[in-house]
């Protein structure tokens, strides 16, 4: 397992997005901004990872949108999971 000093810290990201929006869709929304992952993105709900640096970007960019918002972030997932499971 790496460590943090080596791959730097994450923000995971939770986000309310329309029905019909799949994770291939967010990819590509997203797809200028080199640190961001789309880890999941089912049932109207998506997390997205990327750096505490681009957390403004990608927030900025998902919320530019009709239908997206920005609900929590968190510096880990298993937060976002109990949270919202």
């Amino acid at each position: 397992m790496v460590v943090k000093s080596e791959r730097g810290r994450r923000r995971y990201i939770f986000f309310r997005v329309p029905e019909d929006v799949r994770r291939d869709d967010l990819t590509q929304m997203l797809s200028g901004i080199a640190s961001v992952k789309v880890i999941t993105c089912t049932g109207g709900e998506a997390v997205v990872r990327c750096s505490p640096a681009d957390r403004p970007l990608v927030t900025e960019t998902l919320e530019s949108r009709e239908g997206f918002g920005s609900v929590r972030t968190s510096g880990t997932l298993r937060t976002l999971r109990d949270r919202y499971p």
